[in-house]
């Protein structure tokens, strides 16, 4: 917005200078060239009374008028750069001179008594010049010749030309001066709008405690915009900060009866004789685990939930390595290999692959994705995990594949729904947190009813079961200026 401010000020000052300028330069030129034409005539017709009195014969007049008139003629050639011609009324040369062109048409109405101004394109000077041509008039009426003057126009171009310079580089001036008060002005102007930005760029990154000062935001419109952006984060956050809230204190609250429960219903079961109270003791024990199990969930979407983290340079493979190896037991208990593609190395050799998000989310995601892809895959079977850099696309892919039954179509639109599970006993937040958390780090979550890169280890028939794609932004060193 400020560069339109800068460049619309430029330009109504640019047009101001134009319509100023431009008819003005085009009348002083009007005025350059009248001004020409009319001291040619004046210094035309000064010769020509010369030239009539010079034809008077055997007069001592006459011999003065012939002397200034050499003298004159030789003064306007000097001085103009022009070209003085003189011709008596029988068409003759006068003063001992040759003339161009004796009997052209000037010459010849000059002759008749007639005044001829003309520009020409190219004249006797063998350059564009004003000619002037009038009789020479004796006193009584005769004309006794004619003078044709010739002054060039490269002086009068020449004036034009520095006088449109002139005008040139100050109105480039002006508009360098204009510009840089025009900076200062949109600046002054955009600031409160800069403020604003700002916090509802803050507010968009769930930075709700963002505020701005309503007595820096400018004319008392914007302080009011300012005062309501205020006074919306500070409800928004207030209602996000009590739903947060709740969540983490009903989950944390609900676990320790829960526990106490399920320790009174262990106590229960061992006192029991009878296999059917038994059996209903265990169904109970079983729905208290799995009540637990969707208590630790809600903890865990609160968590995810909580306020933002400034993100981080985060090694991919390596968080991948050490989560696999985290949950190398349970797949052992589960009988399901667990693979990573390439081979996480933790070494000297391992090359980092870098992704932009917040530390800790990634852990979260992997263990989520971990524990649906062991839940869902029959034994003998792998968890395949791939991690991919796309440069060009500045993405990071991560793909967790199963060679589990998969999904129907049907069951891929409701996957991200908060407590739907196909797995029985399970709480449905999984998915739900490992998009929470992918969202908040711009990255986007696909599943892929055909895995993406599963090396085929068990079996000889093509793999089945789901792909969970996550993508995430790259780390690159001018991204880490910006945050």
């Amino acid at each position: 917005m400020r560069r339109r401010l800068v460049i619309s000020y430029l330009v109504l000052v640019a047009v101001a200078l134009t319509a100023f300028s431009v008819p003005v330069g085009i009348s002083l030129a009007g005025l350059l060239h009248e001004d020409q034409r009319e001291v040619g005539l004046r210094e035309a017709r000064t010769v020509a009374v010369l030239l009539a009195t010079a034809e008077e014969a055997d007069s001592t007049t006459a011999r003065g008028a012939l002397l200034a008139l050499e003298t004159l003629r030789s003064n306007l050639e000097d001085q103009t750069g022009g070209r003085v011609e003189l011709i008596t009324a029988a068409g003759d040369p006068a003063l001992g001179r040759e003339v161009q062109n004796p009997d052209d048409d000037d010459f010849t109405a000059a002759l008749e008594g007639q005044e001829r101004v003309q520009r020409l394109p190219k004249s006797v000077l063998g350059q564009p010049g004003l000619q002037v041509t009038v009789p020479a008039v004796a006193p009584g009426g005769r004309v006794d010749g004619a003078v044709r003057l010739t002054y060039p126009e490269a002086p009068v171009r020449e004036h034009l030309g520095n006088v449109w310079m002139f005008r040139l580089v100050t109105g480039a001036a002006v508009l360098m001066l204009a510009g840089i008060l025009a900076a200062m002005f949109a600046k002054s102007l955009t600031r409160p709008l800069r403020l604003l930005d700002a916090m509802a760029l803050q507010l968009s990154a769930g930075d709700f405690t963002a505020r701005t000062d309503p007595s820096l935001a400018g004319p008392p419109e914007t302080r009011r915009l300012a005062e309501t952006l205020n006074d919306g984060a500070r409800r928004i956050g207030t209602l996000v900060e009590a739903q947060r809230s709740f969540t983490a204190d009903a989950s944390h609250q609900l676990r320790t009866p829960l526990t106490a429960l399920r320790l009174n219903l262990d106590n229960l079961r061992d006192r029991l004789e009878n296999r059917d109270e038994k059996s209903a003791v265990d169904k109970a024990l079983a729905e208290a685990g799995r009540l637990t199990r969707l208590v630790n969930s809600l903890l865990a979407l609160a968590r995810a939930q909580s306020a933002i983290r400034r993100p981080e340079a985060i090694d991919v493979r390596a968080v991948v390595a050490r989560r696999l190896d985290a949950w190398s037991a349970a797949s052992e208990e589960a009988a399901v290999e667990l693979v990573s593609s390439p081979p996480a190395i933790t070494g000297a050799d391992h090359l980092p692959v870098l992704a932009w998000i917040t530390a800790g989310h990634l852990e979260q995601v992997l263990d989520n994705l971990l524990a649906n892809a062991l839940q869902s895959s029959p034994p003998g079977t792998t968890v395949t995990v791939t991690v991919t850099v796309r440069e060009s696309h500045g993405q990071v892919i991560l793909d967790v594949a199963d060679q589990g039954p998969g999904l129907t179509n049907e069951e891929l639109e409701r996957v991200f729904d908060r407590f739907w599970s196909k797995t029985p006993g399970g709480s449905g937040l999984g998915l739900p947190i490992v998009r929470q958390l992918v969202e908040h780090d711009t990255g986007n979550v696909q599943l892929l009813t055909q895995p993406s890169a599963v090396p085929q280890i068990t079996g000889s028939s093509p793999p089945t079961g789901l792909t969970v794609r996550v993508t995430l932004p790259v780390w690159r060193k001018p991204r880490d200026k910006d945050h």
